[in-house]
């Protein structure tokens, strides 16, 4: 886990995965907003929805996707979401709601604007942020970057 920042009471850590079963969440508890930055676009769709259903149990609220693939990455929550919760009963499913964006071609700053400003909604107010890099190159950097301008 590599921190970003932390400030106003908010914590905003980067993680980077080349396989889904490397995802481990740095947070012990509670419930996170993650901004998953796909680098290659190398990850199938099972591969997808494998990381999807991790961050799903570990707490994710707020799926914002950007990079390469987002939309599918996108569609990798929606779609775990309804199959875990689709015979739940209404506040159920409420309780458990994930909200998820894309933003195909979008810069890392637009995305991380969006991110550390727009994700709270609901009776949701996070207080620690996840920066999930699937994959890595150079624009590790301009992500991470980014997160901490928009936070500070």
């Amino acid at each position: 886990m590599n921190l970003l920042a932390q400030i106003n009471g908010r914590t905003y850590a980067a993680t980077t995965i080349r396989h889904p079963s490397d995802f481990a969440s740095p947070f012990s508890e509670g419930l996170f907003p993650c901004l998953v930055w796909d680098h290659q676009g190398r990850f199938d769709k099972a591969q997808q929805r494998d990381v999807a259903k991790a961050l799903l149990d570990a707490g994710c609220r707020y799926a914002v996707c950007g990079g390469k693939e987002c939309e599918a990455w996108h569609d990798s929550f929606d779609w775990e979401f309804v199959e875990r919760h689709l015979n739940d009963a209404d506040e159920v499913r409420e309780a458990e709601h994930i909200m998820t964006t894309w933003h195909e071609g979008e810069t890392p700053d637009e995305v991380a604007f969006f991110f550390v400003c727009n994700t709270n909604f609901d009776d949701h107010d996070f207080t620690r942020y996840l920066v999930l890099h699937i994959g890595a190159d150079e624009t590790n950097d301009d992500v991470d970057a980014a997160i901490r301008r928009h936070a500070g």
